[in-house]
């Protein structure tokens, strides 16, 4: 009874072996594909189900007409210490060079138990932050990621914010994106995919509801740059700085005129605008009252369309019409109060500038009535600037604040916050100090995406400027009539 048992046995482990061994030799076969490739444009699909993502493999080969490498964690093995393992041992895929990485995870169908993503990614309480140096030295609160070694992957966070780090080092200038757990074809609307999408926020890359949004990416693939026309732009410091503008403009036909001004808020800081006028030259150095807000750069607009009182190194705008008009802003302000959004509506009717909604009321519609032929677009605020809190996904009731303002209003958004990449949890300043007063964490520290954790450099402004021309040729402006 003991022989035949363990001839079973012994049989049983070498049908296992022959089958590893043939999977080994498949994924291997699939790799040596892969480096005979390396020198074409090619796709790489992770998922934790074949099948599942072998059926997105001919939609995104189909719209980008590339090769698409299909590489598997295994059956519900996606959100575990092997799948990251064995992400981590494709390092030999450095010369892969491809031009998108895909990432499906949650192919069993089964949600997360505990969501509660920001617990898992970072330590609480907080520690205190050191925004600046000098005399211009700023003592913060602030929540800190974790240690690599005590984040958890037994979740969607966890094993996504290993797999897009290591991602981000081997395929630096591949573009993330994060699929449905469902077949190409199927409603993305599981207890999974809301929990994917929400991480796809946090991590600022996109999260596909459909295969039909792969089009939406066509200028990523086929190298082909949209004619967007003239643009007018107003904004904050993201657009003074203008590296995602010279990014827009190397990616699309454009000719923009750019009003931002760094520390530009949104809204005004006071409704009483007869003792707190705007400016009609707003500055960075001058924040006093309502003197640097986006309404400040309407007045300084309407200065130059008349062609008087121009400054030095201001040109004439008498008689230009643009096609596109971006209202970018929000970073310099903070998120609006429950009690506050509740009242958007009469803020909106009422003309009260203090809130997002009232603020983009006033701007759209001077800007409407003065280029009534362009297509105007609200730029959802990106999330670096919560790095400074102690809730680092507070921008993304902020932005969830801005997107409502925009859709009460009838304006299409550019949604920087959801697939920008400048995400806060890269972008942290752990190591940088111990939390300390005596030695603070740093938050003037350069990172591969930003100058100093909070604005992007030549390198994360591509992702800002693609994130635009994605939303641009995206949406249809349809602009609705105020009731």
């Amino acid at each position: 009874m003991q022989k035949k048992f363990i001839t079973k046995a012994l049989t049983a482990i070498a049908l296992f072996s022959l089958f590893t061994t043939a999977i080994a030799a498949s994924c291997h076969h699939g790799n040596d594909k892969a480096e005979v490739a390396a020198n074409k444009d090619h796709i790489i699909l992770y998922t934790d189900d074949f099948m599942t993502g072998q059926s997105w493999k001919a939609d995104i080969e189909a719209v980008s007409g590339m090769e698409v490498h299909v590489f598997d964690f295994g059956k519900a093995l996606g959100r575990s210490k092997s799948a990251v393992d064995y992400f981590r041992a494709n390092n030999h895929l450095q010369h892969f060079r491809p031009k998108a990485v895909f990432f499906q995870l949650g192919c069993d169908g089964k949600a997360d138990r505990d969501s509660n993503y920001e617990h898992i990614l970072f330590d609480y309480p907080t520690g205190e932050v050191c925004t600046l140096t000098g005399k211009m030295a700023r003592h913060k609160r602030l929540a800190v990621s974790k240690p690599d070694r005590n984040i958890a992957v037994d979740n969607f966070a966890g094993a996504l914010y290993f797999m897009i780090r290591t991602q981000r080092i081997l395929h630096r200038d591949a573009r993330a994106f994060i699929l449905p757990p469902v077949k190409s074809g199927q409603a993305a609307n599981t207890p999974a995919c809301r929990q994917l999408e929400r991480l796809s926020n946090m991590f600022c890359i996109p999260f596909l509801q459909s295969n039909k949004e792969l089009k939406d990416y066509a200028f990523l693939w086929d190298g082909k740059r949209p004619d967007f026309g003239k643009m007018l732009i107003i904004g904050d410091s993201y657009c003074e700085q203008r590296r995602w503008i010279n990014s827009l403009e190397q990616i699309s036909k454009v000719e923009v005129v750019n009003l931002g001004v760094t520390s530009a808020s949104m809204r005004d800081h006071f409704e009483d605008r007869v003792s707190y006028p705007y400016s009609k030259n707003p500055v960075k150095t001058d924040c006093n009252g309502n003197r640097n807000t986006l309404g400040c750069q309407l007045v300084k607009l309407h200065r130059m369309l008349s062609g008087k009182n121009l400054l030095a190194g201001e040109r004439s705008l008498q008689g230009w019409q643009p096609d596109i008009i971006l209202v970018e802003g929000g970073g310099n302000d903070f998120a609006d109060k429950p009690a506050v959004e509740a009242q958007y509506g009469q803020h909106i009717r009422n003309d009260i500038r203090t809130s997002f909604a009232g603020a983009l009321s006033y701007l759209t519609k001077d800007l409407h009535s003065t280029f009534p032929n362009a297509k105007i677009f609200i730029v959802v605020s990106a999330g670096l600037y919560y790095g400074h809190t102690d809730n680092p996904f507070e921008y993304i009731e902020k932005a969830r604040q801005q997107r409502k303002a925009a859709k009460m209003l009838g304006y299409p958004t550019i949604d920087w916050d959801k697939d920008g990449r400048l995400s806060f949890i890269y972008n942290n300043s752990a190591g940088t100090g111990n939390g300390t007063k005596a030695k603070p964490y740093r938050y003037n520290q350069p990172t591969d995406e930003t100058i100093d954790l909070l604005h992007p450099n030549d390198y994360g402004a591509q992702f800002l400027a693609e994130s635009a021309v994605h939303w641009i040729t995206k949406k249809i402006f349809i602009h609705i009539k105020d009731s």
